[in-house]
């Protein structure tokens, strides 16, 4: 009785899992890289806000400390001209890194599927 019951679960495990191996390239470049790229873009402007290059833009022209002065006023402005561009450089370095990693996504696949048949040719041969 247990001999039917593990060839139907062999059986159903070979032919579910060859399924899943033929439908990966479809899945890869359709569903996932949909769901993978989208959030890598939705990352870039996460970016902007952790970094809060937005607030520090809005408040280029507001005194610090509420330094009133000609000179605080100069001063405020330098001083925060400074930090927006360090932190858009830290968001710059952000979008080359999801550019990167978006690359590495889509180019992954073949280069697997080629080690893979290459260690099956060489394990034939």
């Amino acid at each position: 009785m247990t001999k039917p019951s593990a060839v139907l679960v062999l059986k159903t495990t070979v032919l579910l899992g060859a399924r899943e191996k033929v439908r990966l390239p479809l899945w890869w470049y359709t569903t996932g890289a949909r769901e993978t790229l989208g959030r890598l873009w939705r990352s870039i402007p996460g970016s902007v806000r952790y970094l809060g290059v937005d607030i520090w833009a809005r408040n280029l022209f507001v005194p610090m400390y509420g330094e009133t002065s000609f000179l605080g006023r100069v001063i405020s402005f330098f001083v925060r001209l400074v930090v927006v561009m360090f932190r858009s450089l830290g968001v710059v370095a952000w979008t080359v890194v999801a550019v990167g990693l978006a690359t590495v996504y889509l180019a992954i696949l073949p280069f697997a599927i080629f080690g893979i048949l290459s260690q099956v040719v060489g394990v034939l041969l």
